[in-house]
């Protein structure tokens, strides 16, 4: 007889083996002699051949798992190709620590085992310790896979059910002065000179940039028709400040393929699907340090700076909350003084 309790249930759960198949589910019962009861009634039944049990496929490999889950990933983002890449990124971490370990062997404490693995680790990028948001984007790779395991039956329960996302990272926005932005752009190859100053004037991301088509693009009204984008209020218009509208003329009269961003600013190829190790040289030429994206933060930050409400930042940047925008906006102490100023001078005056 074997009989236990699981942390999250009050009830005694049941395992044992019976022709050649693992029996493993809840009794329904708090009691332990009752359970033990239960369980001798249901192996009689099982005997009896009241209750059949469906055969299991056989359980895979993690590593196996993985490849059929990348497959299924592929086909499903078929239209956001970043989308899968970075599914495929946080696939190869999980396939190294779980490898050929089968997918029936694996449990919580060897998850947990994982997310403690993970944490001392650094990134071969950037050579700094991986951020929680990292782990926690490998983390859903890893309960989608379990996920897709249940429902192919190898699965009864998936053991990350418990495993919690971790706390995220404060995270270190660096927003660019003026002096830094004329540096940098000055240094920087095509695409990404292009790349970085639409980030900077529109706030776009930098996968929506490299999708860019000429379909995309109406001059004459002088904006952006966004699609494909990671979420349906990320879909949008952007409109254009007039360096971005040159950038983007120069770049239609430039190419004749649809593409506006091709791989390598070649004509007729795939689009650009990265340019970190572009932005990291550059970097290194001018001894700055900060992150493409920083680009983007830069400019919500001089959108606040300048007046713009929260609400219509949100709708520029493609977000669906305030919650989301608050993340990207870095009021500088010298503009929270001069509100305070304002505040005081508007007092005065209605004394």
């Amino acid at each position: 007889m074997a009989l236990y309790k699981r942390p999250d249930s009050k009830f005694w759960w049941m395992k044992f083996h019976f022709d050649g198949e693992v029996v493993q589910k809840s009794t329904q019962v708090s009691n332990k002699r009752d359970a033990g009861t239960v369980e001798s009634a249901y192996r009689t039944q099982l005997a009896l051949g009241k209750i059949g049990i469906k055969p299991k496929p056989k359980a895979p490999t993690f590593k196996q798992a993985v490849e059929d889950f990348l497959k299924w990933s592929k086909l499903n983002h078929a239209q956001k190709p970043n989308s899968y890449l970075r599914v495929k990124y946080s696939c190869e971490s999980l396939k190294d620590f779980f490898s050929e370990t089968k997918v029936d062997h694996i449990e919580k404490k060897d998850i947990e085992n994982f997310i403690f693995w993970r944490s001392k680790q650094k990134s071969r990028k950037t050579g700094e310790v991986i951020t929680r948001d990292t782990i926690n984007l490998e983390l859903i790779a890893l309960k989608t896979i379990f996920k897709r395991l249940i429902s192919a039956g190898i699965l009864s329960e998936s053991p990350a059910r418990e495993i919690k996302q971790l706390a995220e990272n404060e995270r270190s926005f660096h927003v660019l002065t003026n002096d830094e932005e004329k540096i940098y752009l000055m240094a920087c190859p095509q695409p990404l000179q292009d790349v970085a100053s639409l980030m900077i004037e529109t706030g776009m991301r930098p996968a929506e940039i490299y999708g860019l088509k000429r379909e995309n693009v109406s001059i004459k009204k002088g904006y952006l028709q966004i699609e494909n984008s990671k979420t349906k209020s990320s879909n949008r218009k952007v409109w254009l400040s007039d360096k971005a509208l040159k950038i983007i003329q120069n770049r239609l009269e430039k190419f004749t393929s649809t593409c506006l961003f091709p791989k390598g600013d070649k004509d007729g190829d795939l689009p650009t699907y990265q340019l970190n190790e572009q932005h990291r040289a550059t970097l290194d030429r001018i001894k700055l340090k900060f992150r493409l994206y920083d680009c983007r933060h830069t400019f919500a930050t001089r959108a606040v700076e300048s007046g713009i409400d929260l609400l219509t930042l949100a709708h520029l940047l493609g977000h669906s909350s305030l919650n989301e925008v608050m993340r990207y906006a870095h009021v500088n102490e010298t503009r929270k003084n001069e509100a305070i100023q304002q505040m005081q001078k508007k007092a005065a005056k209605a004394v």
